[in-house]
């Protein structure tokens, strides 16, 4: 749709002719024909790029607030959500974003083989380093078969530049590409700045995350936790009906990934293990507090805490 409504403004240069339409070459730019429907193309270009992308850009702004406990918003969404983590849900414009700029390279270079494979193959680089960094794809594989996909056409629109003839004299050239290797380095130069300086800041302890943040995170953490305890044990909701929202709410590796964050919090911080069984009604927790010896020792070190703090307070009454 994109590309089909920015062919009323991909003109193309001739060196003895007037500039015609890529698309259909045997309309002039300057005819009166094409000038008199200009509000056509106009109003194409907001019905459906600009249109769409702001209607699509939209629902994902609302989605944290309507997603939940909203079942007609959330089936009617499905195919622009569905297919991202629950936490990078923002993802289906970025992707839209792309094929937009994708649909404007023949608007802004008609007829420049090398400024269309140039910035083809820049907007490609900038998508795969978004991507790497989100993995956005609910599924490990298509993570990386998107980012491999996007390298591999960014390298090829390179070394297509290798064969594509240069009509155009290296002075022309050079006051045409200019800015985008100034953008670029000046990018490139006040990223490597922002990273030394980050790691300034950090190894001063300037930045980094807040003793409030955390303290908020490990009190949510413990709130949820209470809330499934609570409805478990009240019956509010069965075993087997949180099994099945979680198989619709996360797929299988990221139940898996999220079982072993559990099971690693569990024995670092409570020193407790969840033992799996095959059956659903094998799963129970276990508390492993350890050998009888460890236990023994445990106890040992508290009474001798709980000695050393009540000599400390009798100390001063002597």
């Amino acid at each position: 749709l994109c590309k089909m409504s920015f062919q009323f403004f991909e003109c193309q240069d001739h060196p003895t002719a007037p500039s015609t339409l890529v698309s259909y070459p045997d309309i002039s730019c300057g005819d009166d024909d094409r000038t008199g429907i200009m509000a056509i193309g106009v109003l194409a270009v907001l019905a459906y790029p600009l249109l769409i992308f702001s209607t699509m850009t939209t629902l994902c702004f609302i989605a944290p607030k309507m997603y939940t406990g909203n079942a007609n918003f959330k089936t009617g969404t499905g195919f622009l959500l569905a297919r991202w983590k629950p936490t990078i849900w923002y993802f289906g414009p970025a992707v839209m974003l792309r094929n937009l700029c994708f649909a404007l390279i023949g608007v802004a270079y008609p007829s420049d083989g090398i400024a269309q494979l140039v910035l083809a193959s820049s907007i490609l680089s900038i998508y795969a380093a978004f991507q790497s960094t989100q993995a956005p794809w609910r599924s490990g594989a298509l993570n990386r078969v998107d980012t491999v996909l996007t390298i591999t056409v960014s390298v090829l629109c390179m070394f297509l530049l290798t064969i594509v003839p240069m009509e155009d004299e290296k002075e022309v050239r050079l006051d045409r590409y200019r800015p985008y290797v100034m953008l670029f380095f000046l990018f490139a130069m006040a990223t490597m700045v922002g990273m030394l300086l980050y790691a300034v800041l950090f190894l001063f302890g300037k930045i980094g995350p807040s003793k409030k943040a955390t303290e908020n995170a490990t009190k949510t953490l413990m709130d949820a936790v209470k809330e499934m305890n609570r409805q478990i044990q009240s019956q509010e909701i069965s075993e087997e009906k949180v099994y099945e929202r979680l198989g619709q709410f996360l797929t299988v590796q990221e139940q898996s990934a999220f079982a072993s964050l559990l099971q690693w919090t569990l024995q670092e911080v409570f020193n407790a293990s969840v033992a799996t069984g095959s059956g659903k009604g094998s799963r129970r927790l276990s508390m492993n507090t350890g050998s009888t010896a460890e236990r023994g020792e445990r106890d040992r070190r508290a009474s001798l805490s709980k000695s050393s703090e009540s000599q400390e307070k009798v100390a001063p009454s002597e």
